[in-house]
């Protein structure tokens, strides 16, 4: 299991957001770029870069930190938030991210994102599937769907392959622990899929739990920029797991 640090990004700043609420916001005093550098200076070699600004407005607003981070560091970078449009794809994979991230149009228009991964290749794409427990949360998790995870995942399910985040938005900034009740299930339903676990990550003991799951990947952003897991014992798991 790869872990994954995130950074989320509002207007240049680093931030968390509770539950994915943007009224309850916490910005830390961390220059994103340094952060990235400082990130894979400890050894990590992926990042998952999360666009929030963009995810509310429905536009690309960050690229060009993206660029930056690409240009002056090897990070696997995977980059998403108000991906409309297949020249957002071009713009996003042009500047050497490795993934493009998509959300709310997996739920929205899944035929025109399968167009998209048959065209690029299903390696380069993560699926941002997001729930809050009753239903999949869109448009930088402001709004409800209508749809279950299942509904939705079910759609790109014949994509032998495919990586799928899913955040419980309950857990989400909340240091609760992650939801591995969750994970075991959505592994055992659909084990061609690529799970990638997010929300509540709080301790090492977590991560080891989420691969016991069965996920394929973590991604940690509150517990690590607070101190309270470091990048070296992301490093270090890493490693223990062969990746």
């Amino acid at each position: 299991m790869i872990a994954i640090p995130a950074i989320d990004l509002i207007d240049g700043q680093v931030v968390r957001l509770l539950r994915g609420d943007f009224g309850k916001q916490t910005s830390y005093d961390r220059d994103p770029l340094a952060y990235a550098h400082h990130l894979f200076s400890a050894g990590l070699n992926y990042l998952h870069l999360v666009d929030l600004s963009g995810a509310k407005l429905g536009k690309l607003v960050h690229v060009g930190l993206l660029q930056s981070i690409c240009d002056t560091t090897s990070l696997k970078v995977d980059f998403g938030g108000g991906v409309q449009s297949e020249t957002d794809i071009q713009t996003i994979l042009g500047t050497g991210a490795s993934q493009v991230v998509v959300g709310s149009l997996c739920v929205k228009q899944p035929a025109l994102v399968a167009k998209w991964i048959r065209k690029y290749g299903v390696e380069k794409f993560l699926l941002a599937i997001d729930t809050d427990g009753q239903s999949v949360k869109i448009n930088g998790w402001q709004d409800g769907s209508g749809k279950t995870l299942t509904e939705v995942v079910a759609e790109f399910s014949a994509f032998n392959g495919i990586t799928v985040l899913t955040t419980d938005i309950r857990r989400d900034g909340t240091g609760t622990g992650a939801n591995t009740e969750l994970y075991y299930q959505l592994v055992n339903d659909y084990p061609t899929v690529r799970w990638i676990a997010s929300g509540g990550v709080e301790s090492l003991s977590d991560l080891e739990k989420l691969r016991e799951a069965g996920c394929y990947g973590c991604v940690i952003g509150k517990a690590l920029l607070e101190g309270r897991i470091s990048p070296e014992a992301l490093v270090a798991f890493n490693e223990r797991n062969d990746v």
